[in-house]
């Protein structure tokens, strides 16, 4: 049995399996409305305790529309939908995960090298994870996930990249499944 003293702090994992759940649920029915993408979406911010949190579609031409988010105002989402960065989000992480289609993990960016850092995050105690979310091919970007916690006691670890990578897989075929031909 796993100790409670060994959970990141904010962490509530029944939480995330119910979004996953939200996710095959939609998948399987074939209803991939707004509204149940919305719904798995708060339940990983939920689950993960994030602070700020964002859920952008990302179009064939490189343009952004928000999908959900978490902790920002209307005009933080339009900043994060022209690619800018707000306080929590670091816009250069989100183009990095785009980029490099892969899961980031930032778990306190005062430890970064001196070109990895970000003046959004500059000396800040922050824990980021930020994953694409691609097509079941994996030739697409269809959106991308990112998350902003504060405080090492609430970073984000190894146990949160795996849980992103599925959710954001399953998402994928959602999304692919909802996209216009």
């Amino acid at each position: 049995m796993m100790s409670h003293g060994i959970l990141p702090a904010g962490r509530n994992y029944p939480e995330l399996f119910v979004a996953l759940d939200d996710a095959i649920e939609a998948l399987l029915s074939g209803n991939a409305s707004d509204r149940l993408i919305q719904a798995s979406f708060e339940n990983v911010a939920e689950g993960f305790g994030a602070e700020k949190a964002i859920a952008l579609a990302v179009a064939g031409d490189g343009s952004m529309r928000a999908l959900a988010s978490r902790g920002l105002s209307p005009r933080d989402i339009e900043a994060c939908e022209a690619g800018q960065s707000v306080p929590g989000v670091s816009s250069s992480k989100i183009r990095e995960g785009l980029e490099r289609r892969a899961p980031i993990l930032v778990q306190d960016p005062r430890h970064l090298a001196e070109g990895n850092k970000t003046r959004t995050l500059e000396g800040q105690p922050f824990s980021i994870l930020c994953a694409p979310i691609l097509d079941p091919g994996k030739s697409r970007v269809l959106a991308v996930f990112y998350a902003q916690n504060s405080g090492f006691e609430n970073a984000f670890g190894e146990i949160d990249i795996s849980f992103v990578e599925v959710w954001a897989h399953v998402m994928g075929r959602i999304l692919a499944a909802a996209r216009p031909r």
